[in-house]
């Protein structure tokens, strides 16, 4: 079998002293699999991020947002740049093990992975339905599991690899839920859906800084929450197909329009969008719900 090609894929935003630290590591796994690396910053303001990937020159691909399009909309434009099978994407803040990318080749050759997750030593992902609400949470790793490769609901948009052809199938990553958060999620349970599989890769190994997140850094918590919750909607509206759950998050919504009434009203006017999304999307569904979220129990 051919090797796949690879592109590794990295959205900037105000982090150029990020990117000084780890873009070394990053050069030193693309090189083992003569990976291209594709940057796309999103106009970042309060440094010099762009100015110093001008100075990478040919060591990578750049591109500059002119207005600030958000994390989605910055990695959907970077995907549609690269050029290999496979996509390394990862967050200015993480660092990839030298073997990173290459250890993450053969999990690939089951055509039916669409994305792998990299081990920062945290958690893979698995997915709830309690309470009329759809929850994820973190699987955490136990002597049985921590070396095995393990399902996962999604890949994080920061430390993954990602067949290209199947992410541009699902259409890349959903602008509904911008500016961040959820986004991955939806992709992962909407591959999930299509008979794909995600997996959480032990051997895949990164360190993900998560303390310099450009999300933190730069949105007070209220905002951070208010989209999350919102976006949590948005998912369900967009995602879920099970009667008796909806049943139980139609009966619930007036409770939560009251605790959550901002994110909840904000996720009303998504409404069209959310309905013409669901009804594209589903065309293409063979999985259930339930038979999804049995892969994961706590």
């Amino acid at each position: 079998m051919k090797q796949k090609t690879v592109s590794v894929v990295i959205p900037s935003w105000n982090s150029e002293s990020q990117m000084k630290q780890n873009l070394p590591y990053v050069f030193a796994a693309a090189e083992k699999v003569k990976a291209e690396i594709v940057i796309v910053d999103d106009n970042s303001q309060y440094d010099k991020s762009a100015d110093y990937l001008k100075t990478l020159g040919k060591k990578i691909k750049f591109a500059q947002n002119f207005t600030n399009g958000g994390f989605s909309e910055t990695v959907n434009r970077g995907v549609q740049m690269a050029t290999g099978d496979l996509i390394m994407l990862l967050n200015t803040d993480v660092r990839p093990s030298p073997d990173c990318f290459e250890k993450a080749l053969k999990y690939f050759e089951d055509e039916t992975v669409y994305a792998v997750g990299f081990n920062s030593k945290e958690a893979w992902m698995g997915g709830e339905w309690k309470g009329g609400l759809f929850h994820h949470f973190k699987v955490e790793p136990n002597e049985k599991n921590k070396n095995k490769v393990n399902p996962s609901l999604w890949a994080s948009g920061g430390q993954a690899a990602f067949d290209r052809r199947k992410w541009l199938t699902l259409g890349g990553m959903d602008l509904l839920f911008k500016p961040f958060y959820w986004e991955d999620t939806d992709m992962g349970f909407n591959a999930w859906k299509r008979g794909w599989k995600v997996l959480w890769a032990p051997d895949c190994k990164c360190v993900h800084d998560h303390q310099k997140s450009v999300i933190a850094n730069n949105f007070t918590k209220e905002f951070v929450m208010a989209t999350a919750q919102r976006n949590q909607f948005l998912f369900i509206w967009k995602n879920v197909t099970d009667s008796q759950f909806l049943l139980s998050h139609f009966l619930k919504l007036p409770y939560y329009l009251i605790k959550y009434p901002m994110p909840v009203l904000k996720a009303f006017t998504y409404i069209p969008s959310v309905i013409k999304k669901r009804a594209a999307a589903k065309k293409n569904w063979v999985r259930e719900d339930r038979d999804i979220l049995k892969l994961w129990t706590r």
